[in-house]
């Protein structure tokens, strides 16, 4: 019992050593990329801390003697259903990743997207914001990605 408890902890800070490292990693890799990304990289960070942990903790149970073959199967159902139920918003994240790390469309910009124009007046990882012609307007990034965006010079109007 010992052993097996010694193999879980050496499996638990392993992962854990691995999850700073990248972690690490990650932030030197920031450096390159101005503010604008910061919120894109701690998702990353984070997002990757989590998993290794969890996989950590897995595998721990495992050599701990516990059966995790219906936990791991279960998750993996879970994680299905999840990922159908929230592909809209996984897409605008996705999407917002790629626009915050390409920069397409920067705040001040004026812009034209599914027969909206307006200035960019927020950028975040679920939608742009614009403002222009009296309102507001939220467009989700997936819209961004998949439709044609004008970027109009406003010296021409």
């Amino acid at each position: 019992m010992t052993s097996q408890l010694i193999q879980a902890f050496l499996v638990l800070a392993a992962f854990y050593i691995a999850s700073l490292i990248i972690d690490r990693a990650i932030k030197q890799f920031q450096r390159r990329f101005d503010s604008t990304a910061l919120e894109t990289f701690r998702l990353i960070s984070n997002s990757q801390r989590a998993i290794l942990l969890f996989i950590g903790i897995v595998l721990a149970l495992s050599k701990l003697g516990f059966d995790v073959a219906a936990l791991v199967a279960g998750l993996g159902l879970t994680g299905f259903a999840l990922g159908f139920a929230l592909k809209d918003a996984i897409s605008n994240l996705v999407a917002g990743v790629m626009i915050v790390l390409y920069k397409p469309i920067k705040l001040g910009n004026y812009i034209e997207v599914s027969n909206s124009k307006g200035i960019v007046i927020d950028l975040n990882l679920r939608y742009i914001t614009i403002k222009g012609e009296g309102a507001v307007h939220l467009i989700p990034n997936s819209l961004i990605l998949s439709n044609k965006v004008s970027i109009i010079d406003r010296e021409d109007d």
